[in-house]
């Protein structure tokens, strides 16, 4: 009897043993499929399937509640928010690509033509001047020779072309610890290098100018935002600033008037004087220049003198 239980119990088998069995010699992503939809609750289905001749449409609700299980169990500050994670698309090879010091780097070159392929020769084939033999043959021995190096000169830059055209197909974003756009000085990727800096330019134009606009944005007052002390006896700055209302440039060096009291207002220390140039030329704009009277024709000019 001790003998049956413990075979009975060794032989017990759970639902993702189960799972992981009958999915044997499947691709690995659909086993875990599988072991997962037999074993987490939150990747099986709420909905019992349906059978029938007749389609019913039914919403996906995974893990028996909507949201589902998985999403509900972690808090978010059991994965708090990294500085350097920017949620952002980037035009940067991936960061193991960055030079990280190796004496390997540098190494992988193309060499460039070493010189554009001269076809001066072609002249010779219009020559129809009057020529010897001999020299006809020296000119055809020299056409010959310079016909070999010019295709010879083409096949390198032709040949170039393509080693360049296949790294960057293969390796567009350059070869791990060699070299890539991200190295200083490099030759291979100078091009996409090139693209990647104004790129970058381009982005620092527009983050500078998104900012200051954001800033004009979200810039307040400190009394419109009621961020100032409700004590009017105790507040610093100037009257009404701890009112929470728009303040139209209340300024005692711009508006004196405006914080002047009522004996002030009435008695007032500075007596204005009387100025007969400034007399003289608001009576010109008056009288629009007009130095006789319209109407009789005498003069009508003034004397402005100050009594003493």
């Amino acid at each position: 009897g001790n003998f049956a239980m413990a075979a009975s119990s060794t032989y017990t088998q759970t639902a993702g043993t189960l799972a992981l069995q009958s999915s044997k010699g499947a691709h690995a992503t659909i086993r875990l499929d599988n072991f997962l939809r037999k074993t987490d609750a939150g990747y099986q289905h709420a909905e019992e399937a349906t059978q029938g001749s007749h389609f019913v449409r039914k919403m996906a609700t995974y893990g028996q509640v909507r949201p589902s299980v998985s999403f509900m169990s972690e808090p978010r500050a059991a994965r708090p928010h990294k500085d350097n994670a920017l949620m952002e698309m980037s035009r940067l090879p991936p960061p193991w690509m960055d030079p990280r010091g190796e004496a390997k780097e540098g190494t992988y070159q193309i060499p460039e033509p070493s010189k554009v392929p001269d076809d001066t020769f072609l002249t010779l084939y219009r020559n129809q001047s009057l020529m010897l033999p001999s020299e006809r043959y020296k000119e055809h021995l020299y056409m010959k020779e310079a016909k070999k190096q010019y295709d010879k000169d083409k096949e390198a830059i032709s040949m170039y072309r393509k080693r360049v055209t296949a790294l960057e197909r293969q390796n567009p974003n350059g070869i791990v610890g060699v070299d890539g756009p991200l190295h200083p000085g490099t030759r291979l990727y100078a091009e996409r290098q090139m693209h990647l800096l104004g790129a970058a330019d381009k982005k620092a134009q527009h983050e500078e100018g998104r900012f200051n606009n954001l800033a004009e944005r979200f810039v307040s007052d400190d009394a419109t935002a009621c961020r100032l002390p409700m004590d009017r006896a105790r507040s610093s700055g100037p009257r009404s600033r701890d009112l929470g209302i728009q303040r139209k440039c209340v300024e005692p060096e711009l508006h004196p008037q405006r914080f002047q009291g009522t004996h002030d207002r009435l008695f007032p220390n500075h007596l204005p004087t009387w100025d007969p140039q400034r007399a003289r030329a608001l009576r010109a704009k008056e009288v629009r220049g007009i130095c006789h009277n319209i109407i009789n024709g005498a003069e009508n000019e003034l004397t402005y003198n100050i009594a003493k």
